[in-house]
């Protein structure tokens, strides 16, 4: 989904270009502007003159602090992850005034509108490979990047709760408790599992690795499992909880808790966090995610008990 649109590669002051093209040793022979994803800035996939082609996505800390703040932070992270770990290469960044750049390896593949089986088995395999690394030290506790996960909690307090929300508030904080305790480890973990996130040929790159950390080898996983219902299935609804669910039974019971407390955290940031002009939208797509998860939330709730 596009919460606002994104700026083009063109508008980008010339000097940013310049100096991304300058650090990439290469003059850029053209562009195409990507879109979707929740950043106002530019994204776009250049052509270098010497026949390369790379990533490369910027923004200006006077359109939003956060995402500059964050191109800076995934910079530093694709710089110490291992190798084997089906991520981008960080191939230069560069700062000019307020904005930032950075510019990857390109990923080969392509990001649909809604899951397949086919991307499921490959984006899977992906975060098992990543799981398989021990996080770098440099990285946080998964905790730290975990927000939001005792929403369930104050759900009752709030008097747009509806009867749904009022009678699964209760069972769900209770699977969700302890949640710092038991998503704990030193696996690596991406922590931003989402099909937008994803790069998918015969296998599958993971994108966009500014939220990584150190946690249990399973919540990329369990991620995946959610994002396949809020995000959909190109065979329906049934299909989308169906693969969500047989995916869920074959890891640990916590997998289960996690994807109830990522319901929790999308229905009380729809509840509690206003849009703003450059993310008009994100409260219906929060609450849409909710809604969407509710039949496989009830579902693990039942299990869980």
């Amino acid at each position: 989904m596009t919460f606002t649109p994104r700026a083009a590669w063109a508008d980008t002051p010339e000097p940013v270009r310049t100096a991304v093209a300058r650090a990439l040793g290469a003059p850029i022979a053209g562009h195409t502007d990507l879109h979707g994803g929740m950043s106002p800035g530019p994204a776009a996939g250049l052509r270098l003159a010497d026949g390369r082609q790379v990533f490369v996505k910027a923004v200006s800390a006077d359109t939003r602090v956060h995402n500059h703040a964050m191109i800076r932070q995934e910079a530093a992270i694709l710089d110490i992850l291992p190798a084997t770990v089906p991520a981008p290469r960080r191939l230069a960044t560069v700062e000019h005034g307020p904005w930032i750049a950075m510019a990857t390896t390109w990923a080969p593949g392509t990001t649909g509108g809604a899951w397949t089986d086919t991307s499921i088995a490959a984006v899977a395999e992906a975060c098992r490979t990543a799981s398989r690394h021990r996080a770098p030290k440099a990285l946080p506790p998964v905790a730290s990047r975990i927000f939001y996960f005792d929403g369930w909690n104050s759900l009752p307090k709030l008097d747009t709760s509806d009867d749904w929300e009022k009678s699964h508030a209760g069972p769900a904080a209770e699977v969700v408790a302890g949640w710092e305790r038991w998503t704990a480890g030193d696996a690596l973990v991406h922590r931003d599992i989402r099909l937008d996130n994803t790069a998918v040929s015969d296998t599958a790159v993971l994108l966009d690795w500014a939220y990584a950390a150190a946690g249990a080898p399973w919540i990329d996983l369990a991620q995946l499992a959610a994002d396949i219902v809020a995000t959909g299935h190109t065979l329906g609804p049934e299909a989308a909880n169906d693969r969500a669910y047989r995916l869920l039974k074959t890891l640990p019971t916590d997998a289960s808790r996690f994807v109830v407390g990522l319901a929790g955290m999308w229905t009380i940031r729809a509840a509690t966090v206003a849009d703003t002009p450059v993310m008009p939208r994100i409260s219906a797509w929060r609450r849409a995610r909710a809604h969407a998860l509710r039949p496989l939330v009830s579902r693990l709730i039942t299990h869980l008990g």
